[in-house]
């Protein structure tokens, strides 16, 4: 078993790592259960990291390295502005057979999750993940309206787009305000009462009113009014 470990750590740390191999990896927490009959182990996600490596291939380089092939002819990198060789499948798959710039990759690879050597998934999980690191579903759709195939995206891609682009409109960013504590929960009640302070400020919680900073002037103005004051900022 330890040889076997000591040959999956040379695969995957170099071999692959080189280029010499291409290797299936997913997640390794729960990708495997065949060890929870050992002690001790039972409450284990996984025994390595190695337990997400699924399969592995030797490549033509990997062949070429190892004398199982004559010769080697990298594959020649697509040419600057080439359109991207990819097709969308209903299932989310996206395909690329002859590979992708290591640019469109990174693209790719931003939005879906890599599930195979030359295929990516789309989930609803990978464009929430997206949208989060501050990146947009345009540049999604612009890269896979590239496609040489000429086809419209499949229906369920379409609206698994449309999902996740509605999940941004649900929480709005509407910038920073100003919280202020008030001297107790009396106070706070009575300025937000008031007809105009209170169409001002909103409640937070007991002893604390929000204001926005475009109407905090007029916020200030109507508490002195009520016999307080909200010295300015210097």
């Amino acid at each position: 078993m330890l040889q076997g470990r000591y040959t999956l750590c040379v695969l995957f740390e170099y071999a692959a790592t080189l280029g010499l191999v291409d290797v299936q990896y997913i997640d390794p927490d729960g990708a495997r259960d065949d060890f929870r009959h050992m002690w001790g182990a039972d409450w284990l996600e996984r025994l390595s990291r190695y337990d997400g490596l699924l399969a592995i291939r030797l490549n033509p380089l990997g062949a070429y390295a190892t004398g199982r092939a004559d010769d080697y002819r990298p594959r020649p990198a697509p040419a600057v502005g080439a359109r991207s060789p990819v097709r969308v499948l209903p299932n989310f798959d996206i395909v690329a057979l002859d590979g992708l710039a290591p640019a469109e990759a990174l693209l790719l690879e931003a939005f879906a999750t890599r599930s195979a050597d030359h295929v990516w998934t789309l989930s609803t999980a990978s464009l929430l993940k997206a949208l989060h690191a501050g990146r947009g579903l345009d540049e999604l759709r612009r890269f896979l309206a590239r496609s040489d195939t000429g086809e419209e995206l499949p229906q369920t891609v379409t609206a698994l787009l449309a999902d996740a682009a509605s999940r941004t409109e649900k929480v709005r960013d509407l910038g920073t305000c100003h919280l202020l504590e008030c001297v107790d929960e009396a106070q706070a009640v009575m300025i937000a009462k008031d007809r105009k302070a209170g169409a001002l400020c909103s409640r937070i919680g007991r002893e604390h009113l929000m204001v926005a900073p475009s109407d905090l002037p007029t916020f200030r103005a109507a508490l002195l009014r009520l016999g307080c004051v909200l010295p300015a900022r210097t």
